[in-house]
């Protein structure tokens, strides 16, 4: 295993899933952008996609300037990014696909537009690269338990915007108004669940992976 981990082919491929998620990254948000200019930032999955950017860009950075090493923040920001986009890939595939389902409007969701990027390939290969490719830090609890800061920071923020009424969403279970308040504690428990198991999973894959 650690013959194979240092062999060429080995070392050039965290660099090629970077370079390749900069390259989609890139792609994705533009058409976000295009679409819905500044406003699209409201969006989670769009927020969560420019972070895995960042992510992989101070990757790329990162594992040049140490010859093939990453450093702690470099890839504690991939772990992060990765997690969020686990989320979103989750959330999508278990809450608004069937929410699509009824108006026929699954291939909205999925393939057009920067939704195939954002909402497929990048959490996608985020996951397996960070997973199967990269090297970076030992995933603890404690950095289970901290990868879910920007998910809870979004989450408060805009059940605020929400209660105050000054937006409205943006995603349906956000919408406090528009459901009872029990419904608002299930879809909390719900999201919460996704993130927490899914960064869980994501950093007991890694660590096995080694």
């Amino acid at each position: 295993m650690t013959g194979c981990r240092n062999s060429k082919g080995v070392r050039l491929l965290p660099l090629a899933c970077n370079a390749a998620m900069i390259v989609l990254e890139l792609v994705g948000t533009s058409l976000a952008f295009a679409k819905g200019g500044l406003g699209t930032l409201k969006w989670f999955t769009v927020l969560s996609n420019i972070l895995a950017l960042i992510s992989s860009i101070a990757f790329l950075i990162s594992y040049l300037r140490r010859g093939g090493k990453v450093s702690f923040i470099a890839g504690l920001l991939r772990y992060f990014a990765s997690c969020c986009l686990a989320l979103t890939f989750l959330t999508v595939i278990f809450v608004l696909v069937p929410m699509a389902v009824p108006g026929g409007t699954v291939a909205n969701v999925l393939f057009r537009g920067a939704n195939l990027y954002h909402h497929l390939l990048c959490p996608i290969l985020s996951c397996l690269s960070f997973i199967f490719a990269e090297q970076g830090v030992h995933i603890d609890k404690k950095l289970m338990f901290a990868s879910l800061a920007p998910t809870m920071i979004y989450a408060v923020v805009f059940v605020i915007l929400n209660i105050a009424r000054v937006v409205k969403g943006p995603y349906p279970f956000l919408r406090v108004y528009e459901q009872p308040w029990y419904m608002s504690v299930v879809w909390a428990a719900v999201i919460g669940g996704l993130a927490a198991g899914s960064a869980w999973l994501i950093g007991r894959l890694r660590n096995k992976a080694g």
